[in-house]
């Protein structure tokens, strides 16, 4: 009965023309943002890979000078990009793509896309993301509101009803009719884009992430079929099932996203650049709790011509001021590490207030979950800065080791050369494996869950009341 049902639906859904003609522009917009994808993650991934090799060759090729003036001759550190990160952009068009990495200064990522976009991106970028979280839900509404409501417009649903169909039945039938009308428009589009991954760069890995992104954003579509055939079977018109089901995706897509927005804001507010960076320059200067770099140097320089029994540091068999300039980068790293982590806990209180409202916008669970599959949430953004600054301090401590070991205090003539260059690996950022991915994706996942098992409690609630109502 329930194939019967689903077969019904399906071939009344695809005599629809004006269907038909919704679903091929929803395909369009798929496909050309495949396409604009695949053409960016081609330009992209070699343009940041160029810029790292040439960072790269710059410091083998700097020349002889001193370890010190290398440190602040410093380097780039550009992010790779992922083959997913053009399906869903996530937070990537408003974080930085590369850090200068310098003595004594941790700084911030630069050069953030969305300071070079067009006002018309405010609107949102062309993504396969975009165009499933907005339109899909759109798409799935106009195949199922009329799936009840228009039986009962067409006072077939009593009929129906008294020939002893079970509502069960009758309600996955139709569940089942629609989901693969819908699998007709779009699920090739979508295989097909799942398929690329097996041949461009670096895809292959990312298989894993590519079926979990579908198989998200399938149970985002099903959420809204099961919410629509509960109000196309609880309301008395296709219209009323229509209007009602746009104004909840106008709520759920648009309303409370941006609210979150703003309360997660206004919740956990940011310090401005200047702000943020004054408190470290005060801090850097003054110490951290009160204890100041010179007592730091100090108490160091006892207890170094302690252990080398001697009374001068110009009679260390070292260069002190290595030392000195470790003592810096070590007290520096804690005022760093102190502001960093206060900023990027609120970042993360940030997102679980967008977590918190997500209860009331599948969409919200669909976009976190989404961006971290695809490699671009600000836990990947925040990943490569810490992998970024881990480098940048192995590097000015690799400097300051052979300026204290292979050179005397006060020898102002001492140069390395490009053998302690090559000691310095070049820059590479490890992504997030999968693995590491799902370990923090509970709360994205059950939330989806949660929505899903309420979407069809309630659609099987307003088909037992069909049961009633026909009886």
């Amino acid at each position: 009965m329930i194939g019967t049902i689903a077969l019904k639906e399906f071939k009344e859904i695809m005599r629809d023309g004006r269907i038909k003609f919704s679903a091929l522009i929803i395909g369009l917009m798929l496909v050309a943002s495949f396409a604009t994808a695949a053409q960016r993650y081609a330009d992209i991934s070699v343009e940041r890979e160029s810029a790292q090799a040439i960072v790269a060759e710059q410091w083998l090729a700097q020349g002889e000078k001193n370890p010190h003036a290398a440190a602040h001759y410093g380097v780039y550190a550009f992010k790779t990009v992922s083959p997913l990160s053009f399906f869903d952009t996530g937070v990537g068009s408003y974080t930085g793509v590369s850090v200068w990495l310098e003595a004594h200064k941790q700084n911030d990522a630069e050069g953030q896309p969305a300071k070079d976009a067009t006002s018309i991106a405010r609107f949102g970028e062309l993504t396969a993301a975009f165009t499933l979280q907005l339109l899909l839900p759109l798409l799935v509404i106009l195949l199922a509101f009329p799936a009840f409501a228009g039986e009962r417009d067409n006072g077939t649903l009593r009929q129906l009803m008294s020939m002893g169909v079970k509502s069960r039945d009758l309600l996955f039938g139709k569940a089942l009719g629609v989901g693969a009308s819908l699998f007709i428009f779009v699920g090739p589009i979508l295989l097909l884009g799942l398929a690329a991954l097996l041949v461009v760069p670096e895809g292959p890995p990312y298989l894993g992430h590519g079926v979990l992104l579908l198989l998200n954003y399938l149970v985002y579509a099903v959420i809204f079929l099961f919410l629509t055939l509960a109000v196309s079977a609880y309301v008395s018109s296709a219209k009323t099932a229509l209007a009602l089901m746009v104004g909840l995706w106008a709520i759920t897509t648009f309303v409370v996203p941006r609210l979150a927005a703003d309360v997660s804001y206004l919740a956990n507010p940011t310090p401005t650049a200047y702000e943020f960076q004054k408190a470290i320059t005060e801090e850097l200067e003054m110490g951290l709790d009160g204890v100041s770099p010179d007592s730091v140097v100090k108490a160091r320089r006892e207890q170094t011509l302690s252990l080398y029994n001697t009374d001068r540091v110009e009679d260390l068999p070292i260069n002190f001021q290595g030392i000195i300039f470790d003592i810096q980068e070590e007290l520096g790293n804690q005022v760093f590490d102190k502001h960093y982590s206060d900023l990027h806990a609120t970042y993360q209180r940030q997102v679980g207030v967008h977590q918190l409202f997500s209860l009331f916008s599948p969409r919200l669970a669909a976009r976190l979950a989404s961006m971290e599959l695809a490699g671009t949430s600000l836990r990947h953004d925040l990943e490569f800065l810490r992998q970024a600054e881990n480098y940048r301090r192995e590097l000015i401590s690799t400097m300051n080791r052979d300026l204290t070991y292979n050179s005397k205090m006060g020898q102002a003539d001492y140069r390395a050369d490009a053998n302690l260059w090559a000691q310095v690996e070049a820059f590479e950022f490890q992504p997030l494996s999968l693995t590491a991915t799902l370990q923090t994706m509970g709360p994205n996942f059950m939330v989806l869950l949660i929505w899903l098992g309420v979407s069809v409690s309630a659609a099987i609630i307003a088909a037992n009341r069909l049961r009633v109502m026909a009886g």
